[in-house]
């Protein structure tokens, strides 16, 4: 990694746009090889990102990550200065999955400079990225398969209007409803529901308003107007609700992918064949580099499955939900106290959730990110009777393990001692 180089904030904006003429400019040739044979100037994102660059390029690059020491990635937001930097920079490197909040700025006010802007994860499959199956959400969202044994008068079917529905729901969230006819009928309100996977529905409440805590995407509910004689004079139309647990900056998808050494490898080779585009006569040292990095990756893939594997259990309490890729490839189970990002805030719901879940499985340990600060973690920790450990998220470096020369792999080697430990008292 290298340092900064300073530029006065008053050539900020507009960024290089006028050029510096010079009489005694070397000839075309000689500034392409002189070129050609200086360390191509690369900025990225993530520490991951930086790593990756750094270990593939080898000599032929300089790397460093724009995010200063323990930075959260979630709300980095980079001065002037440093825009100015990667405007002078041969290519900027970010991951493209929605950890960079300000990578429309970066396109917008880089868009006519010479500078590389190089997405790393472009064309990634995401957890998340597709959000609800639209058919499989809504099939039942106008259709009554009530299944009562009564029968009802057609016409006044959808005669109830709910209100109180929100657009999306978090997990732990508080549902609210009131049921308001369009039409006169006399009749105490009836709730039902059911839940995404059943035909059946239950009974669930009377009264003209209905609340109950949203732990199940795509739980449907409508509400019924039931007369003495016990049959529905009125009812709304069905009414789906959908749970999204996902940060607004991330478009509802989990940008961690850099946490999973599999996907680790795909962004490692948009990497390399970036670089081989850039430096083309030094392609074949790009790719020996790329092919050790996927070695390392691949052993820190069977290390994480067989830690995981053997675990006396599969729970750990995390500061944020940056955990996702490993529960969906090696079966661990994150209770994150906040959500995607590290501003999500958790629920009240959500906080008795993890402490309840903590006690019954007799969790020993809240585990906390180098980035990330959470008095609520030390509360719950507090709570529960918990020791701390830490997980290096690979958003950023803390001073210690850069001046340890510390990198992704080792990083994650100690990630995976912390693992151990955590699932396994």
């Amino acid at each position: 990694m290298r340092k900064f180089r300073l530029v006065p904030l008053s050539i900020v904006l507009p960024f290089l746009l006028i050029a510096c003429s010079d009489d005694q400019t070397p000839s075309e040739n000689d500034a392409t090889d002189q070129e050609a044979t200086e360390p191509l100037q690369i900025s990225t994102t993530l520490f991951a990102l930086e790593d990756f660059t750094s270990r593939i390029g080898g000599e032929h690059v300089e790397v460093e990550s724009v995010y200063p020491p323990n930075a959260d990635a979630h709300t980095f937001d980079p001065s002037s200065s440093t825009y100015v930097k990667i405007a002078e920079d041969d290519a900027f490197i970010y991951s493209g999955v929605g950890m960079e909040p300000f990578a429309d700025t970066i396109h917008d006010l880089l868009d006519e400079e010479t500078v590389e802007i190089i997405s790393a994860g472009e064309h990634l499959s995401l957890r998340g990225e597709h959000g609800h199956d639209s058919e499989s959400d809504h099939s039942h969202d106008h259709e009554h398969e009530h299944e009562h044994d009564h029968d009802h008068n057609e016409d006044q079917t959808s005669a109830v209007d709910l209100e109180g529905i929100n657009d999306h729901y978090h997990t732990g969230d508080t549902i609210a409803l009131t049921a308001t006819a369009d039409i006169d009928v006399e009749g105490d309100v009836t709730w039902y529901t059911r839940d995404s996977e059943s035909d059946d529905w239950s009974e669930a409440s009377t009264g003209k308003s209905f609340e109950d805590t949203v732990d199940t995407d795509g739980q449907q509910v409508y509400a019924a107007f039931i007369d003495d004689e016990e049959q529905p004079v009125a009812e709304s139309e069905t009414t789906t609700i959908h749970i999204d647990d996902h940060d607004e900056e991330s478009g509802a998808i989990d940008p961690h992918v850099f946490l999973d050494p599999i996907y680790s490898i795909e962004l490692a080779e948009n990497i390399m064949n970036q670089l081989s585009e850039l430096r083309p006569e030094h392609e074949e040292d790009f790719v020996q580099n790329y092919e050790s990095l996927k070695a390392d990756l691949e052993q820190l893939d069977a290390s994480l499955q067989s830690t995981i594997d053997s675990a006396d259990h599969k729970q750990i309490i995390v500061s944020h939900a940056a955990y996702g890729y490993w529960e969906d490839r090696y079966g661990i189970e994150q209770l994150s106290i906040h959500g995607l990002s590290s501003t999500q805030e958790p629920s009240q719901s959500e906080l008795t959730s993890i402490v309840e879940a903590a006690r019954e499985n007799n969790l020993s340990y809240v585990v906390f990110e180098n980035n990330v600060s959470s008095t609520i973690s030390e509360v719950i920790q507090s709570e529960i009777g918990a020791e701390s450990l830490v997980l290096r998220n690979m958003e950023s470096i803390s001073q210690e393990d850069y001046d340890a020369g510390e990198d992704y792999v080792s990083m994650m080697e100690m990630n995976i001692e912390t693992l151990e430990t955590a699932l396994n008292h």
